[in-house]
């Protein structure tokens, strides 16, 4: 622990010193990340606030963020940091802290009426007592570099003015514990004796694989109401969460079930589908009592629509109802090692008769494999007298980065973290931010790292079905000098004399200015993303034009005018960006110089896209001669059998049959068609 704590001391110093931030907003910045990368919280906002409350009561919040499927705000707060001092956190101190940031939500009024409008804390306290987010639920989360004692190992819930106030406290020793997990992450677990007094859930298991065993499960209502309504949608697998939250929470048919018709419930509804790491049983096998890292991969508004109604309909005698409802429960136990790539899979096929589009299923995309593939691979120009290149690192599944490393020696880790630079490594998230920028969307951006990437999604898988030779290496390097544009963007704006708060904002709403500047002032001009590329960095000019341009975007942001109080809710509407992309400037001279021909670039990127043909066509062709001749006689009398080929599909196979017998050899566009028929009959079920 001691070694732990000087590697965050050391961090924290050094991110305070590089971003020109206090050591306070660096701890809440890489502790909110840990959160992040564990799923436990989303989009979250640095925000440090003191004031005074009602009966002169203390108020201090240092961030917060609103998930709107749970209808959530989470309020965090960090009592003072200790650094080298290994200090007890005791449970009158946390109760203290915990009644601070409670003051904020629950004297938002007072707030309103002592600070001033510029305050950060006004906007929020401001959408709070006027109800502009609705809250069902109060978390607080006080993070700490203390270590909590264990009469704060279970925080019960409170109830104030109707609104339950849940208390979570991530203290040194559970952050270091999630940083040394091999996935990154807080496992979820779920004991349902002590936690819901339950007997357990009734299991018949299915089937058995290497990869996983199945288990055929009835649910109680009540039980499952309960689950989510402690653990919301930490539940959900981030496909399923990422659905409900562009389709709403709750749906009216399931709830008029539940009301009206509860005994109908198992038969109407198709019930849920499920994955866990490891389950316990009771003592006759019989009934499931305890889970570790459970997920809902279908049925997720099936879930939140019980829960919905367990809390909401209590006057309808919702939660008589829900006691007589059970739900079929499918349920696979997925070890940690492979359910990365097995769970979206999983999640992709259970939704496959729902209404849940790729746009909804794509974490696992072959678009994501191959950045990551070109990640590892092309290395970054070596800058700053470096003997060596490094690599920007995809991140396309959580905790990747770090299970490359995963209890290796210092010496390796060092070495993975000189060619792989911890500053260089990139998610999923952040490519999606990166382009919607790019797109022009920086409203889309600023609306939270789930929406931000499912709209990139909506974009991307056109893209990739109409033509995958469109993402190859120019468009790689094209996405690594946008994330280099956003970092320095972000390091100008941090350190200009007028900053205050919003950085994100104005870093996302000033880059789609400019992009948007150059694309319809200049259509026969563009940016020199090659350039960015060889340097690693951004010139003078574009340094001068982000200084202009923030500014702009920053008085748009705070503008008295704006029709939403809270400024970062003000930044995520579609109006804030059609005022915006208005607002009128002229490029500096330094920054159109360096724009390049349009026609120039064009003619290089048909290039790029034929050249990645070209290679896949030539690749195919290879693969086609590695099969082997018995191999592709053997799929055509399976398939004859199976009397799934048509005239096409012959032909091609013909060929195919004839490589190594003086047969006509088939061509490089041939041959991928060809691998297309395999595809075909894989998807008919053909086993090799």
């Amino acid at each position: 622990m001691d070694k732990y704590r000087e590697e965050l001391v050391n961090e924290i110093k050094a991110r305070s010193f590089s971003e020109r931030i206090s050591e306070r907003e660096a701890f809440f910045d890489i502790y909110c990340e840990k959160l992040e990368e564990s799923e436990i919280i989303e989009d979250y906002h640095y925000l440090f606030f003191k004031g005074k409350g009602k009966r002169n009561v203390n108020i201090q919040i240092d961030g917060y963020t609103y998930h709107d499927i749970d209808q959530k705000l989470t309020l965090f707060v960090i009592p003072d940091l200790t650094y080298y001092e290994s200090k007890v956190l005791v449970k009158t101190e946390s109760e203290v802290i915990f009644k601070r940031a409670r003051a904020f939500y629950f004297d938002a009024d007072k707030i309103i009426s002592n600070a001033e409008e510029s305050t950060e804390g006004y906007g929020l306290a401001w959408d709070i007592y006027n109800n502009k987010i609705k809250v069902d639920i109060l978390e607080i989360i006080l993070l700490t570099d203390y270590e909590k004692s264990n009469s704060l190992n279970l925080i019960e819930s409170t109830l104030h003015n109707d609104i339950r106030v849940d208390y979570s406290i991530f203290d040194i020793s559970r952050v270091n514990a999630m940083d040394n997990s091999s996935a990154g992450r807080e496992i979820l677990e779920i004991d349902l004796v002590k936690e819901f007094d339950s007997q357990g859930i009734p299991s018949l298991a299915s089937s058995v694989t290497p990869e996983y065993s199945a288990y055929l499960c009835n649910i109680s209502g009540d039980l499952l109401a309960r689950m989510y309504d402690k653990y919301q949608s930490r539940l959900l697998e981030g496909n399923v969460r990422s659905f409900l939250q562009t389709r709403g929470k709750v749906n009216k048919g399931i709830r008029n079930t539940i009301l009206r018709d509860p005994e109908m419930f198992f038969a109407y509804n198709n019930g849920i589908a499920t994955t866990a790491e490891e389950i316990t049983f009771n003592e006759d096998k019989t009934k499931i009592i305890g889970f570790k890292g459970l997920q809902i991969v279908n049925g997720g508004q099936t879930t939140a629509s019980l829960a919905s109604a367990w809390l909401n309909d209590v006057r309808h005698g919702s939660r008589d109802s829900i006691k007589n409802i059970f739900v079929p429960m499918k349920l696979s136990v997925v070890s940690s090692e492979i359910a990365q790539d097995l769970v979206p899979n999983i999640s992709k096929y259970a939704n496959s008769q729902n209404k849940v589009s790729d746009a909804d299923l794509e974490s696992n995309h072959e678009f994501h494999r191959v950045i990551e593939s070109m990640s590892r691979r092309i290395l970054a120009p070596a800058i700053g007298g470096a003997q060596f290149g490094t690599y920007w690192y995809y991140e396309r599944a959580n905790g990747q980065y770090k299970q490359e490393t995963y209890k290796a020696s210092e010496s390796v880790k060092n070495k993975f973290k000189a060619v792989n630079p911890p500053n260089q490594m990139f998610k999923k998230v952040d490519l999606a931010k990166y382009y919607n920028i790019y797109l022009q969307k920086p409203h889309v951006a600023s609306a939270g790292a789930q929406k931000s990437f499912l709209k990139f999604t909506t974009w991307m898988i056109p893209k990739w079905e109409k033509n995958k030779n469109y993402i190859n290496e120019d468009f790689y390097k094209k996405v690594i000098s946008l994330a280099i544009i956003f970092k320095a963007a972000d390091f100008i704006v941090k350190n200009q004399d007028w900053y205050d708060s919003y950085k994100a904002n104005i870093v996302a709403y000033t880059l789609s200015a400019i992009f948007k500047k150059v694309e319809f002032d200049y259509p026969d001009k563009s940016i020199d993303f090659q350039q960015i590329w060889k340097s690693q960095s951004i010139s003078v000019g574009w340094e001068n034009q982000i200084k202009i341009v923030s500014k702009m975007m920053y008085d748009h942001l705070i503008s008295p005018n704006r029709t939403v109080e809270n400024v970062t809710e003000w930044a995520k509407r579609e109006t804030s960006w059609e005022i915006a992309r208005e607002i009128n400037f002229n490029l500096e001279k330094n920054f159109f110089q360096e724009l390049i021909d349009k026609k120039y670039l064009d003619t290089q990127k048909d290039a790029s896209i034929r050249e990645l043909k070209e290679v896949n066509e030539m690749t195919a062709l290879l693969e086609v001669y590695k099969y082997g001749e018995l191999y592709w006689k053997d799929l055509e009398i399976w398939g004859k059998q199976e009397d799934i080929w048509n005239i096409q599909d012959k032909s091609f196979l013909k060929l195919a049959t004839q490589i190594e017998s003086g047969g006509k050899l088939p061509t490089d566009k041939q041959a991928v068609k060809i691998l297309q028929v395999l595809e075909k009959a894989r998807i008919e079920s053909y086993p090799y």
